[in-house]
């Protein structure tokens, strides 16, 4: 559909963007279940004012950064990181979430790894390096490709995710009686030092994720058709991606007795349903640490070896997956432990620059 001939308006990009938008988001944490309990569920019913908080900030910083690169899709000498954060944060920024995006390209690789050897009982060095090839082989596309890809997996996680919560609480619709009272006698893991931090969670739930979405999502927006068009596959997004976070609260909400200590909480509500639906988790699992590792994959080797396409690229991302690789056999926990902690703090500040810099523009 179109609106004036500036404004034209492609359903399947909105879609297009909203997913690949998703994809990057959501990751192995999203999936697990885990992220959603210790930033939200962990509050009880104020889980529920939080997760909308989130929605909030991922729709308006989703269309905000995917507008700014169609905006600015003429213009190679803007840099985003100085436009919304100035020179010298932004300078700071502009090496480090390449950096962080290595980072947590490794963290990817390693939970690869980890995940098989559970689920499959394959050893941790062969679901590793069955990570770095798949990454390393999408990681040569272009851009285009590349949102096409993670694009389509992202809503199929979502899906999946929107399809078990549903049906865990209609199972035991009285499951939700008297939360409060249930939260109260359990010390559920949270992002946040206090029970009064609920509003900031979801702030920070949206922070800690953006730090490494804004180069990808810019240059994503480069290939829109309009701001409309952009802006739109943003919000589109971020409500997507915290519909189903609310979906996935509730149910983790409705057996949070039993599931609150978990390092997979989802994978025990996918058992109360059939046992086979933990095979087909086992894939989800797989499938979103896949569409968040290319992403940071491109990421680093768009900053560290030039434009996409060009030969020295795809030398860099071949550089970048085989470091990954080795780097990927420390153990997952301990990888997660030492390279996420104070991130969403440093996307805090990224926020309120981007949001500043947006009101100004």
């Amino acid at each position: 559909m179109q609106g004036t001939s500036k404004e034209v308006v492609s359903l399947k990009n909105v879609f297009r963007f909203g997913g690949a938008y998703v994809a990057v988001v959501i990751g192995s944490g999203f999936a697990t279940g885990q992220e959603i309990m210790q930033f939200f569920t962990a509050y009880g019913l104020r889980s529920i004012p939080a997760i909308f908080i989130s929605m909030a900030g991922f729709a308006f910083i989703g269309a905000v950064l995917i507008r700014f690169g169609y905006t600015n899709r003429h213009n190679e000498n803007i840099d985003p990181f100085k436009h919304f954060c100035g020179k010298y944060f932004g300078k700071f920024l502009e090496w480090f979430i390449p950096t962080f995006c290595f980072m947590v390209l490794v963290v990817m690789i390693s939970g690869s790894g980890a995940t098989i050897n559970q689920y499959f009982g394959v050893p941790h060095i062969y679901g590793a390096l069955f990570m770095a090839i798949v990454t390393l082989i999408v990681g040569f596309f272009s851009l285009n490709k590349i949102v096409d890809i993670v694009g389509t997996l992202g809503p199929l996680t979502i899906i999946f995710t929107l399809g078990i919560s549903i049906a865990v609480l209609i199972k035991n619709p009285s499951s939700l009686a008297n939360i409060s009272d249930r939260i109260s006698n359990i010390d559920v893991p949270m992002s946040t030092p206090s029970k009064n931090l609920w509003w900031f969670s979801g702030i920070l739930y949206v922070a800690y994720n953006i730090v490494c979405s804004l180069p990808f999502l810019v240059e994503m927006g480069k290939t829109a058709n309009s701001k409309k068009e952009a802006a739109l596959g943003g919000v589109f997004g971020g409500v997507l991606l915290m519909l189903s976070g609310l979906m996935l609260n509730f149910a983790l909400l409705s057996h949070i007795e039993d599931v609150y200590l978990l390092e997979i909480p989802n994978l025990y509500l996918t058992d109360l349903l059939t046992p086979i639906l933990s095979f087909v988790f086992s894939l989800i699992l797989i499938d979103e640490i896949f569409s968040t590792a290319v992403p940071m994959a491109w990421t680093s080797a768009n900053k560290f070896g030039g434009a996409d396409g060009t030969i020295k690229n795809k030398i860099t991302i071949l550089i970048l997956c085989v470091s990954a690789f080795f780097l990927g056999q420390l153990p997952f926990g301990v990888l997660v432990g030492t390279i996420y902690p104070y991130t969403g703090y440093l996307g805090i500040a990224m926020l309120i620059m981007i949001t500043a810099a947006s009101f100004r523009d």
